[in-house]
């Protein structure tokens, strides 16, 4: 394609090759190349990525996306969220095949219902899906609201690394790892989430993560309630399994929401799988006691209960955002 014709092209496709040696993402295939650039409004438009060289960036700082999982506003019993007329955008940016990639920025805002129970609005969905072959990729500065999943980690994506993330109103997982690969999550402010960090292969017995490890470092996970299954409640930060991978907890930060919150055995587990545990805190945001059956963290966790703890988180999330100007902002939201 000459230059003339690639220039054509980009008044009419919202992501754009700008520069020698970068590509644009079309029709599911990307060239090899080191660097892309995703720019613009790409609305219900999947994103499918794949093939480029070792440690390519992929540059979405300029890019917004719509994250939508549900044909319908309502979904339940009588019309599920396969049901209707509204479109849908799953997986709305999906990496295949690129090992070291470096993903920086993008706004991924979501159309993911919200008051609907939980299992009538279960239309499996993330934002952003990195799988097959990309090992060790980091994911950067990237916002994403009011979605399923906001990331998942799916098979061959082992050594991935999430920094400086922003997500909210999170429906179920804000990072699903179900393939137990080892991973590093640092830095992130996850604000309000059914579900924080997954590492639950489910009926997948053939996953073994014991080997395994994820360092959860300086990072904001604050949980949501949600219906589920008839019940207003939310799950633990760390949704975990016997052979899920061992875990480093340092300089974190998890708040519970729920006095009557759902998965004190996953709790147990977490505590259970830590290997590292230093500097923590563990916020019990209710009015109401601790109940006596919550497993309680081990040592490294300081605890904060009811106005004290909400102090805390409001001063940690106002911290926090404060210091990522950088990440993508919706209008609606404090610059």
């Amino acid at each position: 394609m000459d230059r003339r014709s690639l220039i054509s092209l980009a008044g009419l496709y919202p992501v754009f090759a700008l520069l020698p040696g970068l590509s644009r993402a079309e029709g599911g295939q990307t060239p090899g190349s080191k660097q892309l650039i995703l720019a613009g409004e790409h609305g219900y438009e999947q994103q499918s990525i794949r093939n480029l060289e070792a440690g390519a960036t992929i540059d979405a700082r300029n890019a917004s996306f719509i994250v939508a999982n549900s044909r319908n506003t309502d979904p339940g019993a009588m019309m599920g969220c396969d049901e209707g007329t509204l479109p849908v955008n799953r997986y709305p940016v999906v990496i295949r095949n690129c090992p070291g990639v470096h993903f920086i920025g993008g706004r991924f805002d979501g159309q993911v219902p919200l008051t609907s129970d939980w299992r009538d609005t279960y239309c499996n969905s993330a934002a952003l899906l990195v799988r097959d072959g990309t090992a060790n990729a980091t994911i950067e500065g990237v916002r994403v609201r009011r979605c399923w999943d906001a990331i998942r980690f799916a098979e061959q994506a082992d050594g991935f690394r999430l920094k400086g993330c922003w997500f909210s109103e999170v429906r179920d997982d804000a990072v699903e790892n179900d393939y137990l690969l080892s991973g590093i999550v640092e830095d992130c402010l996850f604000d309000g989430c059914f579900s924080g960090i997954s590492v639950d292969p489910a009926s997948n017995d053939d996953r073994d993560g014991t080997g395994q490890t994820v360092l959860i470092d300086r990072t904001l996970i604050r949980m949501h309630s949600f219906l589920s299954k008839g019940e207003i409640t939310h799950q633990a930060p760390i949704k975990a399994v016997d052979r899920s991978p061992r875990l480093r907890i340092t300089g974190s930060v998890f708040a519970l929401a729920s006095a009557n919150m759902r998965g004190f055995r996953r709790l147990e587990r977490t505590w259970r799988l830590a290997i590292e545990s230093r500097d923590n805190v563990l916020l019990w945001l209710p009015d109401e006691p601790i109940p006596s059956a919550l497993p309680m963290p081990p040592s490294g966790f300081r605890v904060l209960t009811g106005a004290n703890a909400r102090e805390y988180w409001n001063k940690a999330h106002i911290l926090w955002v404060a210091a990522h100007q950088n990440v993508a902002r919706f209008s609606d939201e404090a610059l």
